[in-house]
Order: structure tokens, then C-alpha cells, then sequence
């Protein structure tokens, strides 16, 4: 068997399909043997599984036949056939993740401490830099798409970086990426992302989303605002008519008791008629916002790391701060409640840090800031 990678594999297939095909069969572990017009694949349990092929195909390297039937002519992967509607489909299923190295001929090595007393505001304490020392640094560039439902609908794309050590969001750091030297390596497979650190980032990217899809739709949100606005004023102004005409057909003469009564009873049941519309309306302009991921980049560079020691009254608590060389600044803290990144810094009775949101009183602890 051959790998899809040889050089005597040569498809009458277009060539970004060719590249395609290698890769997708390449990434899940299938091999090949070439013939003629078709090539044989050897593929894995579960690869067979998720296309709905036996693990041994032959796969036509020409036109595709009408009906992609293994006992006839074999599969193909050429344009149109359900094979290659299958990979696709498997193929967008799983999130792509790019490896990058920066590189850099100088990192900094003095005044951190001026750096950090110009970004950070430790509330209540002080506190002085102990040591420091070159470190390799992992952050992650996460592109997530998402989808805003409501009468109509928004999507769009939303960036996120994240120190995968802190769990610091560092948005300054997508912005300047493209100015630091780095080499790319596909199909990255690390220990980083392992499924218990896969369900941490999933964590952060939920901590961010909500600040980041409230800006990105606030347009939208508006939009779908007035619209119920509007149909709300329509719908009362109507059952308002409504109420008045059947209030006054009332007072015409000649009316039974049965049909005052009946008449008496559906002008009472408009309020409870009001509201169900309001309700469906509500449900209608409400909107329910979808986020998934799209794309990953694994970024490894070389960082300082900083140990600051803080002092809150006769109390101490040492700090692990990262110099961040694409940002040229030092990454946020993590509030050890909420998870978000901050650079104003409280901390409770038992020196736990905390964001200004979270300042009031600790909800590790309950205990009350210093």
C-alpha cells in the first residue's frame, strides 16, 4: 500500500480536489494503492463507518459513475458523487488546528516593574517584582462562528485569544500577530489541547461570548427591538378598536340578555387575548444566539514570566505574571470567581484575586475585600 502523499499518485481530478482527497484520506488514516483507473483504500474502522463504505473501496480516478455503486464501478470522488459529498461533510465537522512558532531576536529584560505599575491597579496592596525568567508560552487563537435567530437572522465571525496556562483573554495580541516572523505547521496535535483542556476553553470562549455577541449584535438586537415595539403598539391600538366597538354595539337596543352576557363575557377574555399575542410576538422578535468553533491556531512563543509579590496589610501573595512580545505588554490576571481577565485587582479576606464585578464580596469565599 502506498500513502496518498506519494509521488506516483496522479488523479485526472482537479488539483485543489486531488490535494483534498489526499489530505482528508491522509488525517484519518486510510492508505492507498494505485492502479490505473482507480485506486484501491484501505480504511479505518471508523473512518468506513462515518463515510458509510465497507474498509476496502476502489475509488474511480475518472468520471463519476451514475450511481457511486462499489459492486459496478466503484466510488468517486470527483465532483458531484456522494463520496466526496461525504468527506466534505466530515471534513467540516472537525475544528482545524494550525500550529505557529514565533520567533524573535530580542526580548525585553528589564523595567517590568514600571510595566506592570502602568497596567495593573492592585486595589489595597503593593507589591514588587521578585524574579523573572524566559519562558515558551502557549496561546490559543480561537475563530468561532456564530448565528443570530430571531424574524431574521445575523452571523457572523469572533476572534479569541487565549494564554493557555492563565486562561487570560488577550485581544491586543490578534491584532499584532501578523507583525512577529512565525512558521506555520498543519495539522497540529498537542498535549495542550487535550479533552480536559479542550472543556476549560470551552469555559473561557463562554465567559467571553457574552460581552463579544452583545456588541456584534446590538445593531441587530435593535432592529428586531423596534419591530416589536411597532407590532405591539399595532396589536393594542387594535384590540383597543376592538374593545370599543363591541362595547358599543352593548348599547344598541333590541339586544337579548344572552347576547349581552356573551358579548360581556368575549370583552372580558380580550386582556388574556392580549397578552397570548404579546407572548407570541415576544417569542418572535426574541433572539437565540448560536456559537461554534471554526478554526484554531496553536501559538507557541517565547515570553518572560514574572514573579510579583503582593502585599495586602501583613498578608503576602505571589503573583505569576506573562510579558507577552507580540503585545509588547504584560497578559491580564484571571478573577479566580468569574474567569474573566482584568487589570484591576482586589482581593478578599483569603487573598483571592478579583475583578471590580466581583470586589463587592468574594464569591469564592464570601468574605469581604481587603
Amino acid at each position: 500500500m502506498k500513502n496518498c502523499s506519494g509521488k506516483t499518485m496522479s488523479f485526472e481530478l482537479d488539483q485543489d480536489l486531488e490535494h483534498f482527497t489526499c489530505r482528508f484520506f491522509e488525517s484519518h488514516g486510510a492508505v492507498f494503492e494505485i492502479h490505473d483507473k482507480r485506486f484501491e483504500a484501505l480504511l479505518p474502522e471508523r473512518l468506513s463507518g462515518l463515510l458509510g463504505t465497507p474498509e476496502h473501496i476502489l475509488i474511480n480516478r475518472g468520471a463519476a459513475p451514475e450511481s457511486d455503486s462499489l459492486s459496478v464501478d466503484g466510488y468517486s470522488v470527483n465532483y458531484g458523487s456522494h463520496l466526496l459529498e461525504k468527506m466534505v461533510n466530515a471534513a467540516c465537522c472537525e475544528v482545524p488546528l494550525l500550529a505557529c512558532k514565533l520567533e524573535f531576536d530580542y526580548l525585553k529584560s528589564q523595567g517590568f516593574s514600571r510595566m506592570i505599575r502602568d497596567q495593573f491597579s492592585f486595589n489595597g496592596s503593593v507589591g514588587r517584582v521578585e524574579n523573572w525568567a524566559k519562558v515558551k508560552s502557549e496561546y490559543l487563537f480561537l475563530t468561532c462562528r456564530y448565528v443570530a435567530q430571531s424574524d431574521e437572522q445575523k452571523e457572523g465571525l469572533l476572534d479569541f485569544m487565549f494564554n493557555l496556562e492563565t486562561g487570560a483573554h488577550v485581544p491586543n495580541m490578534i491584532h499584532t500577530l501578523s507583525t512577529v516572523a512565525r512558521k506555520f505547521e498543519a495539522d497540529a496535535k498537542t498535549a495542550s489541547c487535550s479533552d480536559g483542556k479542550i472543556r476549560q476553553i470551552v469555559r473561557w470562549v463562554e465567559k467571553q461570548t457574552k460581552a463579544a455577541i452583545r456588541e456584534e449584535i446590538r445593531s441587530f438586537q435593535e432592529s428586531m427591538s423596534r419591530r416589536f415595539r411597532r407590532d405591539v403598539t399595532s396589536l393594542e391600538e387594535y384590540y383597543a378598536s376592538l374593545r370599543e366597538e363591541m362595547e358599543k354595539s352593548l348599547k344598541r337596543p333590541g339586544l337579548s340578555d344572552q347576547l349581552i352576557k356573551d358579548r360581556k363575557e368575549k370583552i372580558g377574555l380580550l386582556p388574556d387575548e392580549i397578552a397570548r399575542k404579546k407572548d407570541d410576538l415576544y417569542k418572535k422578535y426574541g433572539i437565540k444566539v448560536k456559537v461554534e468553533p471554526c478554526s484554531a491556531m496553536l501559538i507557541t512563543t517565547p515570553a518572560i514570566k514574572i514573579l510579583y509579590r503582593a502585599s495586602i496589610g501583613r498578608k503576602h501573595k505571589n503573583l505569576s505574571l506573562i510579558y507577552n512580545p507580540v503585545t509588547k505588554s504584560v497578559d491580564p490576571l484571571v478573577c479566580q470567581s468569574c474567569g474573566l481577565s482584568a487589570t484591576s485587582i482586589f482581593f478578599c479576606e483569603k487573598l483571592h484575586l478579583l475583578c471590580p464585578g466581583c470586589s463587592n464580596r468574594c464569591p469564592v469565599c464570601q468574605k469581604r475585600t481587603q
